[in-house]
């Protein structure tokens, strides 16, 4: 028993010789100025080494600094820091005892219920506000626990601790509670009227980033100049910037910002949106090789949260600057940009369309031309139907490309119908028709302007009057009142 008393001072000893000058006991119980700060780490290393000695030692101490309160919280502390919560429990107390004003030990107290039990933890820490009405952990704290539960209570703590200290930076505490939350829009609301130049590195990256998710792009843009300025060597700020700068049409900002962070970023940082990013940046300035060089890298990139997003995303940037472009008549670059589209961002779902979406860009564009020119441009829209014809015989939309195809060529390459060009298109609609169960009205129409254009030239090209009169008779039985069939037949029967 003598031994394990000696081996208790023993260590008591050496502890004390680490933290405290060589005065004696009373000099420090009478000042309690002994170092919480360096006892804290002391006491939570042997308590984690030699528990039965450390509580032994935490004893002595929290005895000889009885009327200390930052002492006593830091005995707590070191139990806490090695999970014994009812030893913390028991010097929290003490410090309370100590110092019924002493906020950080309701602080703490909060702190042993806040993983589990938000209405505890929540009645403490207003106890510490209660104690310290000035107390920043006690509000910050309260509304971090409660915002679990009751956003708009938490919200209205953190507006208690605005009237208690005007010029702590509440907002910025706000904007946390919902940035947890996952309310990107209502944490970028809440630093509207603060200003950046304030904010510090990380609270500028968290805002920019909630301004461009909640898309306002000109609040994320004037932040991120602030934030460049002042923290030029971190190339996120770039990045965030040239996302928004693209979506803004802002393209040459965001080309040469989002160059600044692909080029100093670690590879398995960049995301799809970096490439998103340049990629339309480089659309916008008309670059559209390299647009797609940006995008398909894409494909590469094992980006399982935004990588999903991205066909859709592309699909919009494409569309949208085809659109654009249309207005503007430079319909030869619309048809290039989409056509690289269709290239690298291939359909899965509905091909064809994609075609046809090129087929219409010179639709479009020959109705502004006339003479060859205008022939030329048709002979491309011809050329890709060639291409749904032949890949796609089955879309269900099919009979739109081989009616336009067949009555243009018909209108356009043989308006006297002296070489039967519109013949094989005419077949094949008729063909796809013939297989439907059902026809609308529109699609009956383009039945029997088949049927009427394979019965003449069968009659007039190549005086096959059998070939004539079944087309003739497949009129009338789409449409049994159709007077010119029933003339043709007639005069055929003659």
């Amino acid at each position: 028993m003598i031994q394990r008393h000696v081996t208790y001072r023993i260590l008591l000893t050496s502890l004390l010789a680490l933290l405290l000058p060589l005065t004696g006991w009373e000099c420090f119980r009478a000042s309690a100025q002994m170092d919480p700060d360096a006892v804290q780490p002391a006491m939570a290393e042997l308590i984690r080494r030699h528990s039965t000695s450390a509580d032994t030692i935490a004893k002595e101490i929290s005895a000889k600094f009885w009327g200390s309160a930052p002492m006593q919280i830091a005995l707590a502390r070191a139990y806490y820091r090695n999970n014994e919560r009812q030893k913390t429990r028991y010097y929290l107390k003490k410090a309370m005892a100590a110092d019924p004003k002493f906020s950080p030990a309701y602080v703490m107290y909060g702190d042993l219920y806040g993983e589990w039990n938000v209405d505890s933890a929540a009645y403490w820490f207003n106890r510490a506000i209660e104690a310290n009405p000035k107390s920043i952990e006690g509000y910050v704290k309260y509304a971090n626990v409660m915002a679990r539960k009751d956003i708009d209570k938490a919200v209205a703590k953190l507006e208690e601790l605005r009237k208690a200290l005007p010029s702590y930076n509440v907002d910025v505490e706000i904007s946390a509670l919902y940035n947890k939350r996952g309310d990107d829009k209502a944490a970028a609301a809440a630093l509207q009227d603060v200003d950046p130049n304030t904010l510090t590195m990380n609270q500028l990256a968290q805002y920019m980033q909630n301004c461009y998710w909640s898309t306002y792009d000109d609040r994320a843009m004037e932040v991120g100049e602030i934030a460049m300025r002042r923290f030029p060597e971190n190339r996120g700020f770039n990045r965030v910037y040239a996302w928004s700068a693209a979506r803004s049409g802002r393209y040459r900002e965001a080309m040469s910002n989002a160059k600044l962070w692909l080029d100093n970023a670690p590879e398995d940082s960049i995301n799809s949106i970096d490439y998103l990013a340049i990629g339309t940046a480089c659309v916008g300035e008309g670059q559209y090789d390299k647009a797609f060089e940006y995008l398909n890298h894409i494909h590469e990139l094992k980006d399982d949260y935004f990588a999903p997003q991205m066909p859709g995303q592309i699909a919009q940037l494409v569309n949208r600057n085809v659109d654009e472009l249309k207005e503007q008549g430079r319909y030869d670059a619309a048809a290039k940009l989409y056509s690289l589209y269709i290239k690298d961002y291939p359909s899965a779902s509905d091909p064809a369309y994609q075609y046809y979406t090129l087929a219409q860009i010179y639709r479009s564009q020959q109705e502004e031309l006339d003479g060859e020119k205008q022939k030329e441009v048709i002979r491309k829209m011809f050329a890709v139907y060639d291409i749904i014809e032949e890949k796609y015989p089955d879309w269900g939309n099919i009979h739109y490309v081989l009616y336009t195809h067949a009555r243009w060529t018909y209108s356009y390459f043989d308006p006297e119908n002296e070489q039967s060009l519109a013949r094989p298109y005419y077949q094949q609609l008729y063909d796809v028709l013939e297989k439907r169960a059902k026809l609308s009205d529109q699609e009956t129409t383009m039945a029997i302007e088949s049927c009427q254009y394979l019965a003449s030239d069968s009659y007039f090209q190549k005086q096959d009057l059998t070939d004539a009169r079944l087309w003739w008779s497949r009129i009338l039985t789409l449409d049994p009142t159709n007077q010119v069939a029933k003339e043709a037949l007639a005069k055929i029967k003659k």
